[in-house]
């Protein structure tokens, strides 16, 4: 009896000392639970870069498969952005038309105008920021640009002074320097350029 006695005390305090072991042990096992957490947390941080990275590559690749066009026809576009101009026209109602061809592109170096591989799908009037419905029917032409980029051969696209690049959609939307005005910095159209 003693020593069934001796071995329920026993249990007790050992049961006390593993308590006090054991609540050392779960503040324990919980810094190590946190620290792998965190290192699984930094595991696919850089798991997503790789794949940012790698998502570089394969657009880079897709990018490759479009071959130069030259302007053809009176508009003086490509076969590809007379292609795009015509989806984004059958797909919208854009209240300001489309321009393409231009001579000078309005930018220093020319720009994709000159060459026939772009356009500005006008959402109002020139020089007007684009407000309210106007404002979201660019937002759905970029959403629109950026599902359909590797159909078309879309190379970029730019409005309300930011830019997406299919070469590098890992790079999201990026905002750009200011260009000094409304038309300048895309607030009235939305532009898009082909490879």
């Amino acid at each position: 009896m003693a020593s069934k006695g001796t071995g329920t005390k026993g249990k007790g305090t050992g049961g006390k000392g593993a308590g006090g072991a054991s609540g050392a042990g779960r503040r324990r096992a919980g810094l190590l639970a946190a620290a792998s957490l965190f290192g699984a947390v930094v595991l696919l941080l850089g798991a997503l870069g790789l794949l940012g990275g790698l998502q570089g590559v394969a657009a880079q690749v897709r990018a490759e498969r479009w071959r130069p066009e030259q302007p053809t026809g009176p508009d003086h576009v490509t076969a590809r952005m007379r292609a795009v101009r015509d989806a984004v026209e059958k797909e919208f109602r854009l209240p300001g038309g489309s321009g393409c061809y231009r001579e000078d592109g309005g930018i220093a170096g020319g720009g994709e105008h000159p060459l026939g591989r772009a356009c500005d799908f006008m959402l109002g009037p020139a020089g007007v920021r684009a407000t309210g419905d106007r404002a979201e029917l660019g937002d759905r032409i970029v959403r629109w640009v950026r599902e359909h980029a590797d159909d078309y051969g879309i190379w970029y696209v730019i409005y309300r002074q930011h830019i997406w690049s299919s070469r590098h959609p890992e790079r999201g939307w990026l905002p750009m320097e200011d260009r000094g005005g409304v038309t300048g910095n895309h607030y009235d159209h939305v532009h898009i350029s082909v490879y």
